[in-house]
């Protein structure tokens, strides 16, 4: 803490005294920082689970949509590490992050994609060969360059948005009269349903697909039941929704009907009372001071018998009121598994939710804005990664069939040269000057990506 108040890099400055032992007054002052640049290769295993740090975080919602509030949220760490690390950059301010490649291509994580290209412009996509990071792992990975927005740029797009928005379509008709269209079906075809609305609801109603790994090499052969068979059980759990649902019903009326029971006791006594005071007022034939009398005896009499009744029902009142308090919360939460298990319910559920219809109005405009801007991204793969199938390196050898070293005067004097194709250590900064000059073929991954940004006029590659 010290040394991020000496190098001034927090967005608010530090008072000398604060010694942040509060976390949430901790957070007011590390939620955004000034780096001008960061490199990372987030732990891709494990997940948070801890619901107060995760409300911190924007790319943490979808998650805490998912759980509600009966089920423990959870989010994996590199998602998280994509959000703290823009918010460590600076306006302008660059990153290079590793990320497993099924955060670029899943359609349950878009919204991932969605929030970086808010906050950040795209430099470039690298795709890593699978033997980058064996033997510790095979998993399939790119490198992530964004440049975070300035706020004039961010202003900028602001402008645009905000001219391309009157002409979003309206989601709520199109949903509506999809659901109107399929209204005798079964169920809404799934290819019926747009491209938009069907990447909202695998994000939303779906657990995120699993990230590719190079080490599941025979994925023809994971499935094993066929299609006939999917379809029954799904039909099966469906049934098994709806049977459930209506049990909670049933036993929400039971328990309604039990307590009315109950209710209805004391006003029985109650009218049994008024009854036998008007027969007696009618029958009575005595002065009207012994009336008074008689009758103040009867209801003194009722009066005990409602009250021993109210004690002794008292202990179950409590308990069918808890009852149906469970039962009212437990059958909204029915009502939802069972939409989710056809594409007519989940339309439903993006329908009554205002927050999804926005999400997919925002998504359009993003796109319809995105065209507009419109500008080069640069993408490579990687097909040589300077290590073998088991993680090993694999170093260049000469035409003898003898191992190559860096030359003397090299930075790298002495050491083996590793046969890989992401940046060419025989080209130092005279070289990259101008990346336009380098022959093609000494070019690697790296000096073509700074000679794409010397061509783009990207301002870090400028002389000031």
């Amino acid at each position: 803490m010290h040394e991020l108040r000496q190098a001034k890099l927090t967005a608010r400055k530090i008072p000398d005294g604060e010694m942040l032992k509060d976390e949430d007054k901790a957070w007011e002052y590390f939620d955004e920082l000034k780096f001008d640049v960061i490199l990372a290769n987030p732990p891709f295993a494990g997940e948070m689970k801890d619901r107060k740090m995760l409300a911190r975080y924007e790319l943490a919602r979808p998650a805490l949509k998912r759980a509600g509030d009966d089920k423990a949220p959870k989010e994996e760490r590199d998602v998280l590490f994509i959000e703290r690390i823009l918010k460590m950059l600076k306006p302008g301010g660059r990153a290079a992050i590793v990320l497993p490649q099924g955060k670029f291509n899943n359609s349950s994580l878009a919204f991932i994609r969605e929030w970086i290209l808010k906050k950040a412009r795209l430099l470039a996509v690298v795709g890593l060969h699978p033997n980058t990071f064996k033997p510790h792992t095979g998993t399939k990975t790119s490198v992530l360059f964004v440049q975070k927005y300035t706020q004039d740029q961010l202003d900028q797009i602001a402008q645009v948005h905000d001219k391309v928005a009157g002409a979003c379509p309206d989601y709520e008709a199109d949903i509506q009269a999809l659901l109107a269209l399929y209204a005798t079906d079964v169920d809404v075809p799934e290819d019926a349903v747009p491209e938009a609305v069907a990447d909202l609801i695998a994000e939303n109603f779906s657990e995120p697909e699993p990230d590719e790994s190079a080490s599941s090499e025979d994925d023809s052969g994971a499935a094993s039941e066929s299609d006939g068979a999917e379809a029954t059980e799904a039909e099966d759990r469906l049934a098994a929704a709806e049977e459930k649902l209506r049990e909670l019903k049933a036993t929400l009326l039971w328990a309604k009907q039990k307590l009315m029971n109950l209710e209805s006791d004391a006003q029985a006594l109650a009218q049994k009372q008024d009854m036998e005071v008007a027969t007696l007022m009618i029958r009575w034939t005595g002065d009207k001071a012994a009336l008074k009398l008689q009758i103040k005896d009867v209801q003194n009499t009722y009066k005990i018998d409602i009250q021993k009744l109210k004690a002794a029902r008292k202990d179950q009142e409590k308990v069918f009121k808890a009852q149906i308090k469970g039962l009212e919360k437990q059958i909204p939460q029915a009502e939802s598994a069972l939409k989710l298990l056809s594409q007519r319910g989940k339309l439903e559920l993006v329908l009554a939710d205002d927050e999804l219809i926005g999400t997919l109005k925002e998504r359009w405009i993003a796109a319809e804005v995105a065209k507009q801007l419109d500008y080069p991204i640069f993408m490579a793969v990687s097909e040589n990664s300077g290590k073998d199938n088991s993680g090993d390196y694999k170093h260049l050898l000469d035409d003898q069939g003898s191992l190559v070293e860096f030359p003397d005067g090299h930075p790298q004097e002495g050491q083996l040269v590793i046969d890989q194709d992401l940046v060419n250590y025989d080209l130092g900064a005279a070289d990259l000057a101008d990346a336009a000059k380098i022959p093609d073929e000494q070019m690697c991954v790296a000096e073509a990506f700074v000679r794409f940004a010397q061509a783009q006029g990207l301002n870090f590659w400028s002389d000031k």
